[in-house]
């Protein structure tokens, strides 16, 4: 709540725009990928799984003229021609043990913000009036300086003919019957302010220069499709589009629109 005047109303106008939060007719299908995001990340690391390794933890990254060398944790390193930095904002800065000031400055822009989600059963999170009761539940605290939650129908979004509804609710961990909890996570996620709208405009500036290219869904609105739209565009860099890619065919089916009620 103390951030909010400084969040961009025409940045917020296109995120409303893009979940078809404007309209109360024609609103967009919610879909969701059988199985789970899951799935499609298998696909796509099927042609390359021999190539990938997981739990390897990255010390810092160093460029040179011809070349970047990658320092892992385990205290080996290792040469590449170039860089991709797919990790958060603030992660990338970490990593990258030369950046430069303007990726500093950029990078630097998209601050991040904890949140505990917590995976329950509680239905006391939902509205009172089940007419009232929607795929996003929003709640503003009367006190001040609490931050807003929002309880999310997951058996509704994605399709679950659960007997009680699967909910995840983020920043209220302490309203729900610590019975009915599931599992807790914790997430970052950026927090937009008028300087990371700015610094979205520039990634060109940083990105496909000293063979380092930064890719991430805070490029954009910070969803799915933001994260691959910004693979995309690191893609076109080595000139590849879309359509040069194998598209995996994964089950998808419909549930109940995000901004239904």
């Amino acid at each position: 709540p103390e951030e909010v005047d400084r969040f961009p109303i025409h940045f917020l106008i296109g995120f409303l725009r893009n979940h078809g939060l404007l309209q109360v007719r024609n609103q967009p299908q919610w879909r969701t990928v059988v199985g789970g995001s899951r799935q499609y990340v298998h696909k796509l690391l099927k042609p390359i799984a021999d190539r990938v390794r997981l739990n390897t933890p990255i010390a810092g990254v160093r460029r040179h003229d011809d070349h970047v060398v990658v320092q892992l944790a385990s205290g080996s390193a290792e040469v590449f021609d170039e860089v991709v930095l797919a990790t958060h904002a603030d992660q990338t800065l970490r990593i990258l043990q030369d950046a430069d000031e303007n990726e500093r400055e950029l990078l630097g822009s998209f601050p991040y913000q904890e949140n505990e989600a917590v995976l329950h059963t509680d239905v006391s999170l939902l509205p009172r009036n089940s007419r009232a009761r929607a795929s996003w539940n929003y709640h503003v605290a009367a006190q001040p300086g609490h931050p807003a939650t929002v309880t999310y129908d997951l058996s509704r979004l994605q399709g679950h003919a659960s007997a009680e509804p699967i909910l995840l609710t983020l920043n209220e961990t302490k309203s729900i019957d610590p019975a009915n909890i599931l599992r807790t996570f914790t997430y970052h996620h950026p927090a937009y302010r008028l300087e990371s709208i700015t610094a979205q405009a520039r990634h060109s500036e940083i990105s496909g220069r000293n063979r380092t290219h930064f890719c991430g869904a805070y490029w954009g609105y910070g969803f799915h499709e933001d994260g691959v739209n910004s693979a995309l565009s690191v893609a076109k860099h080595f000139d590849i589009e879309l359509e040069a890619c194998t598209v995996a065919s994964t089950k998808v089916t419909s549930s109940t629109s995000a901004a239904d009620q």
